[in-house]
């Protein structure tokens, strides 16, 4: 009984294939999977046979203005239709929503070409794209509950904010029980191979109605073994009654001729057998959409094989690409000869990238050799990616561990996915933006017209060129486009190494910058203005999120408009500063803002602030704020005196330097620090600040050598208190002035004659307290400190350089046959391209 049930069973499936291509009802019914060469191939040879007045085509409604593009004569493919939706609210930013990427083994691009080609309507039969965005924002909040997640801090961009938001997801395909059991029953890696075993394998043959019936059973069965609950929980529903809808408008159509339905796989069912309606569900999928406008842009292979993760698409799309190409051309071993366009491909890269890893003749023949065999093994016409891949392991490398990775199967994978760019035509319609953008970033000598990740050094303080790119780079960075990263230089906000005269950037051109550009075309039309919008959006941001008086917030907001060339356009932010830090009610915050501030004032030149006011009138307000909050050092909990004496150096600092006014700046008022501190000398105040309020007011004359000596060094030679506390007042002092201690003998002898006093436990008990107070040395001060307490000791330890500063003749003559002999082994190692300097 069991054995006849499955055998109708199996007649059953069999009947359902057979009428997808049967023109039932005038319709032929073609199960895709998005980028497929098997399918793009066999729905071409199908329509060529049937010649359908309408395709009807699973794409949103709402593309269709953009069908006459599709036809332009200047693509090149990889493409994308973008689709833009408005911010539910004023202040957002316009973000890219969806992606509908066409490569060369698209089968809807296949379609396309030959409805123009035979003169068949096309119907495009999904919801529009604006609606299923909806759909799916609907849904991932049902999914979070809450929006819950922790906002991004504002100076920082939004993650992945280009990321791709698919638009063909075929997810319920690829991952449904099925698919899992069938991935179980082959005894392969994942899905991928599955489907390429099964159907990919199947590419070269002529017989499409027995192709298009195998897939439509593999897709009904995993239509079948998808809960209906889970079709249930997003648009799917609504979307096939979309489809339906338009399979009605086509017959509406005057003409002879049948019409080609082609969608994903997993929707086919419900259009050759639709079920019964139920309009209250479908109404309340449905929903309200969002207004969007759809763009086309340029797209990328390894954005292609990324589109695998999200699951649609196909992986490695350059060997999908070549598969295709050699069965057009009409190759008696299509597969084979794919094959050894991978292998011969490989070995050219692996010459130009990683020379030491090129293999010999015999291995990259012996590795198409073995793919032939693990196709023949397989039952397979011939060799696929799998094959290739594997035989690839077997043959090609050599004593490494697959499990921490291999260049030569790096380099494999590059080969497979490829690295091409598309082309859309001029007319394409792109907003004035994103030409805007190419035409800056050619003129500032970077190169767009591939994927290529590129390096670019750039001399920002001496070449004006060099300055206006880094300023172009960082812009783009401001936009959230991901077109460069920042790999070494200045940091203005952090006041490290603002000495720095280069810095080095990694970029690259990608879809994802196109499309973030595309998305900002409504804030402008060039580069500033689109940057303006942002920036303006950033500030109004901060007050909506209770962050208006937060200074340093709007300080490091600042810096980011500053280095991408926006200093002329932050009056507003300047102005907001400005209060935001005269009422800051927290001393250890002030100096941040004042430090950040005194910073970007000393690098106003670069910044583009220089002949601006402003920040120098917040630098004199931030630091007047400062002195304010002195008195709070008498008054701050235990866990906040480090954090106020740090704060206190800072200022302190600042305070020296800027006594000295340089051109084009105010000076600071010195004096105002001295009677600030002064106040706090007798206060009653913790160990650690009153030793850095005592190095202060002895730097100011107010206390005497001797009064110093006792303030600091006196609670580690009585032992007051713990072991730790004795030595805070000490600790305070290295922190505001280290140098005190080489300077002030009274200071030091004071400080040798009690360390000299310990027994061996006394000394180890403050021993762990020493050494972190001297931490606050620089090595430099920790030698010179050395040399005179090695100089007041008589000894003879020598703390001089390690090496000399200058070179004799010969020395130099010796060293340069060194180089050139050092070259030469590079070169003979195939390692010369590491000595050539980077092209600008």
């Amino acid at each position: 009984m069991e054995a006849a049930a499955a055998a109708a069973e199996r007649q059953d499936f069999l009947a359902y294939g057979q009428r997808l291509t049967s023109g039932e009802g005038g319709f032929f019914f073609f199960p895709i999977r998005h980028h497929s060469p098997a399918c793009a191939l066999h729905l071409a040879r199908a329509l060529a046979e049937i010649r359908p007045r309408a395709i009807v085509l699973e794409m949103p409604a709402d593309f269709a203005p953009l069908l006459p593009l599709l036809s332009h004569p200047d693509i090149r493919l990889p493409i994308a239709i973008v689709s833009v939706a408005d911010g539910e609210k004023t202040s957002d930013e316009r973000l890219p929503v969806g992606y509908w990427p066409f490569s060369a083994t698209s089968p809807e691009w296949a379609a396309l070409r030959l409805a123009g080609e035979f003169g068949s309507a096309v119907i495009l039969a999904d919801r529009e794209s604006g609606a299923r965005l909806a759909a799916a924002r609907s849904e991932k909040k049902g999914e979070s509950g809450e929006d819950g997640e922790d906002e991004p801090r504002q100076d920082e961009p939004r993650e992945d904010e280009t990321g791709p938001a698919l638009l063909t997801d075929e997810g319920q395909l690829a991952y449904s029980l099925y698919a899992d059991g069938l991935v179980k029953r082959l005894g392969v890696r994942d899905f991928n191979e599955a489907w390429d075993r099964l159907f990919e394998s199947r590419a070269a043959e002529k017989d499409w109605r027995g192709f298009f019936r195998d897939v439509g059973i593999h897709c009904a069965l995993s239509r079948l073994t998808t809960p209906a609950e889970e079709i249930a929980a997003d648009d799917t529903l609504a979307r096939e009654a979309c489809m339906r809808a338009a399979m009605a408008k086509a017959t509406a159509l005057p003409g002879e001729g049948p019409i080609a339905v082609i969608t994903g796989g997993f929707h086919t069912p419900v259009m050759i057998d639709p079920p019964s309606e139920r309009p209250e569900q479908t109404k309340a999928q449905a929903g309200p959409g969002i207004q969007t406008k759809s763009y086309l842009i340029r797209y990328s292979h390894d954005h292609l094989d990324r589109i695998n993760g999200y699951g649609a698409g196909m992986p490695s799309p350059r060997w999908y690409e070549r598969l295709q190409q050699r069965i057009a051309e009409g190759h008696d071993d299509p597969f084979t000869e794919a094959a050894t366009d991978v292998v011969l491909d490989l070995t050219q890269r692996l010459r130009r990238d990683r020379p030491n890893f090129t293999p010999p003749l015999p291995s990259l023949a012996a590795t198409v050799g073995q793919a032939q065999a693990l196709a023949d093994l397989r039952g397979l016409q011939g060799p696929g990616r799998a094959e290739i891949l594997d035989a690839a392991r077997s043959c090609l490398m050599k004593g490494e561990d697959p499990r921490s990775g291999s260049p030569l199967m790096e380099a494999l994978l590059a080969e497979l996915t490829g690295e091409g760019i598309g082309e859309v035509p001029r007319g394409a319609g792109a907003p004035p933006l994103v030409e805007a953008v190419r035409r800056r970033a050619r003129a500032l000598g970077f190169r767009i017209e591939d994927g290529t990740e590129r390096n670019r050094l750039l001399d920002i303080h001496r070449k004006p060129r060099h300055l206006a790119a880094s300023r172009f780079l960082h812009v783009m960075t401001l936009l959230g486009t991901g077109f460069g990263r920042c790999l070494r230089g200045p940091d203005w906000a952090g006041g490290i190494a603002t000495d720095v005269l280069f810095e080095e950037w990694t970029y690259r051109w990608s879809p994802a910058v196109e499309s973030r550009l595309v998305a900002l075309s409504i804030d402008g039309d060039t580069v500033e203005r689109a940057a303006d919008a942002i920036l303006a959006r950033r500030v109004q941001a901060l007050g909506e999120e209770g962050q208006a008086k937060n200074a340093h917030a709007a300080i490091r907001l600042l810096m980011i408009a500053a280095q991408a060339g926006l200093a002329r356009s932050c009056g507003a932010l300047i102005a907001a500063i400005g209060p935001a830090v005269a009422t800051d009610p927290d001393f250890g915050r002030v100096a941040v803002c004042l430090s950040m501030l005194d910073n970007l004032q000393r690098g106003r030149k670069a910044l583009g602030f220089a002949g601006i006011p402003g920040p120098d009138e917040l630098r004199l307000i931030a630091y007047r704020r400062a002195i304010d909050l002195l008195p709070d050092l008498e008054t701050a909990k235990d866990e906040d005196v480090p954090r106020y004496v740090d704060a206190l150096a800072t200022l302190n600092e600042i305070a020296e330097v800027g006594a000295q006014a340089g051109e084009g700046e105010q000076p600071l008022d010195l004096d105002l620090l001295d009677e600030g501190v002064a106040a706090l000398i007798d206060a009653d105040l913790a160990p650690r600040a009153a030793g850095a309020v005592a190095a202060i007011g002895h730097m100011s004359g107010r206390v005497s050598a001797e009064a110093l000596a006792t303030r600091v060094i006196g609670p580690l030679q009585f032992s007051v208190g713990a072991p730790p506390a004795r030595v805070e007042a000490l600790a305070g002092l290295l922190a505001v002035q280290p140098a005190l201690l080489k300077r002030t003998p009274a200071l030091l002898e004071r400080l040798d004659l009690v360390l000299a006093g310990f027994d061996e436990a006394d000394f180890i008990e403050v021993l762990p307290s020493l050494r972190l107070a001297f931490t606050a040395l620089a090595p430099d001060e920790t030698d010179a400190l050395a040399a005179v307490i090695a100089q007041a000791k008589g000894s003879d330890l020598d703390l001089a350089p390690r090496f000399s500063g200058g070179l004799t003749e010969a020395e130099m003559l010796a060293n340069a046959r060194l180089n050139a002999s050092f070259a030469e082994l590079m070169q003979a190692d195939g390692l010369g391209s590491w000595l050539e300097e980077q092209a600008p």
